[in-house]
């Protein structure tokens, strides 16, 4: 039998973006980076990145980032402005 195809390795693995897809557009940041962990261990994370990149795909996360505006950005904001002051720790 031949190699593999992405689509092949979709349709034959349990692929977490496929069980519950809304999570992959979440407004939280806390549900955007555990969108991103499930990514980990995802057969086709590069591929899923490398090709939503390729897209230019306006948001959401893939492959592992979260992707707005087409480019990889390393967090989601929360809502609303940005303090003015730091927040004490």
């Amino acid at each position: 039998m031949g190699a593999k195809t992405i689509m092949d390795l979709i349709d034959e693995a349990e692929i977490p973006c496929r069980t519950d897809p809304d999570l992959w557009f979440a407004e939280s940041p806390e549900d955007v980076e555990f969108a991103k962990a499930l990514c980990g261990g995802c057969p086709i994370q590069q591929a899923c990145l490398a090709r939503a990149l390729e897209r230019e795909e306006p948001w959401g996360v893939w492959g592992g980032e979260l992707i707005m505006r087409g480019t990889v950005v390393p967090r989601k904001r929360p809502r609303g402005r940005p303090r003015k002051t730091p927040v004490a720790a």
